[in-house]
């Protein structure tokens, strides 16, 4: 579902000054508006003579755009930390699911931290030049390389990971939206 916004005061203008001159389907390439919006502006500002919005039904929002880029600038500070912790770090007075809508507007989630990161296209081209690069050498050469399967291991760590404020990257919203 995409987001709706309102055309601008410039745009509202701009329709106006044109729409006496050329059609709808023109207005629409030269401003880049969907000719249905520009038809059902002009048809509104003609019957109430009014470019003004009407007010929107509905509760407003709990918190303003300041408090909301505040909380993003926590959220991305303080990547760690719960939500209880972070609403007390912001000193917001609203509700986790409020925090966590207007995060998730902004594309911030809490994912669960990976130990490795997964390879990108780049990190498997640089691996296959490698291997390509030493595919003539021999068991003695080899017998020279020292190998390591030893992992670190931290006393007491959580088994289960953490999770952390993040942003969603292009490759993993398209993944999302395949699978919703």
């Amino acid at each position: 579902m995409t987001q709706r916004s309102e055309l601008t005061d410039v745009q509202k203008g701009a329709i106006l000054a044109l729409r006496p001159l050329y059609s709808y389907a023109e207005i629409e390439t030269q401003l880049g508006i969907p000719h249905s919006t520009i038809f059902s502006f002009v048809n509104c500002a003609q019957k109430r003579e009014s470019i003004e919005n009407l007010p929107r039904p509905g509760r407003p929002r709990k918190l303003s755009n300041t408090t909301i880029r505040y909380l993003v600038h926590n959220a991305k500070s303080e990547t760690r930390v719960p939500f209880k912790e972070l609403r007390n770090l912001s000193n917001i007075d609203a509700s986790i699911q409020t925090m966590r809508r207007r995060l998730r507007d902004e594309g911030i989630r809490k994912w669960r931290a990976v130990n490795c990161p997964l390879l990108t296209s780049e990190h498997a081209k640089k691996r296959l030049d490698w291997a390509k690069a030493h595919q003539h050498w021999t068991v003695n050469d080899w017998k020279r390389v020292i190998w390591s399967d030893e992992c670190a291991v931290q006393k007491d760590s959580n088994a289960t990971g953490y999770w952390v404020f993040r942003r969603q990257n292009k490759r993993e919203s398209t993944l999302h939206r395949m699978y919703e």
